[in-house]
């Protein structure tokens, strides 16, 4: 009889690795985390079949740190193939968006009259000190070029640990989407920034342009940035451009990048302690009892 038992746990121990393996070939993280429990509770019921008994509390553990750092993995696991992909198919989509941009009417009325609110006020881009070369991207909308960090004007991206949903509501790190973006797009050429305003021992605030298109605008037209309404409102449009067609961050729920930076500073840290009491960490002796 105690054999019978044996090979039936024996059995469904099997089933169970079978179907966690076939859960982990899936892309969907809840099923890869339920693939994860039957992996664990199936090497459970074999150890179970071979000993007789349940593994010491420290198996367990492992098991679960195994299968957590897998989860974790996956999750951020992306080939390069299709991150290539990506960014090519966004590369092409981006370009004829930026091209398109002023041909509907909204738009161009009010590129129209931030044109006369720039003429009214003198702004003039090009009569600002420039330096040009292939930059090195450190956030979406901050650049390393010629020496100099600068920051676009008028933009504000995520941060590069920043965390969004997408349109299924799965979790995606945008930040780092943004920052892949940006450089898929401008791909090491050559781009000119205007300082204007240059800080010694900090970020440069800058307007760049890759020939004749605005950085900034394709950003905030990708959906990759907002437009930064305490500095400007020239780049208002192209987000509402790509709020209206689900771009970018707009594909799903985020929240800005100031709010995302408010919260990392209020987040508090705590620690938790665990109390022990006598004897082993759990007493398995008794299931069998």
């Amino acid at each position: 009889m105690l054999w019978v038992k044996r090979i039936v746990c024996g059995i469904v121990a099997l089933v169970l690795i079978i179907c966690s393996i076939k859960l982990f070939q899936t892309n969907e993280q809840a099923w890869q985390a339920l693939g994860c429990c039957l992996l664990i509770s199936g090497i459970t019921l074999a150890h179970i079949a071979i000993f007789q008994q349940l593994p010491k509390y420290n198996f367990w553990i492992t098991l679960i740190a195994i299968g957590l750092a897998f989860i974790l993995y996956s999750t951020n696991y992306r080939t390069t193939y299709e991150e290539a992909k990506i960014i090519e198919n966004r590369l092409d989509n981006e370009l004829e968006k930026s091209k398109n941009i002023e041909k509907t009417d909204t738009s161009k009325k009010e590129i129209k009259k931030k044109k006369k609110k720039k003429s009214s006020t003198g702004f003039n881009p090009s009569a600002y000190p420039k330096i040009s070369g292939s930059a090195n991207v450190i956030h979406a909308n901050v650049f390393y070029i010629g020496g100099r960090y600068v920051r676009l004007y008028g933009v504000d991206a995520p941060d590069n640990d920043q965390i969004c949903s997408d349109a299924s509501g799965s979790s995606y790190n945008c930040g780092q989407e943004a920052v892949s973006w940006v450089r898929g797009w401008i791909d090491n050429n050559v781009i000119d920034c205007y300082l204007l305003k240059i800080e010694p021992n900090g970020q440069d605030l800058a307007t760049c342009v890759w020939g004749e298109y605005d950085i900034g605008a394709a950003l905030v037209a990708s959906g990759w940035a907002l437009a930064n309404t305490r500095e400007t409102d020239i780049y208002t449009p192209y987000e509402v451009k790509a709020k209206s067609e689900s771009s970018g961050l707009w594909q799903g729920t985020f929240y800005s990048p100031e709010d995302w930076r408010d919260i990392k500073r209020s987040r508090n840290d705590f620690t938790i302690k665990r109390t022990t009491s006598g004897g082993s960490f759990f007493n398995f002796g008794s299931w069998f009892n």
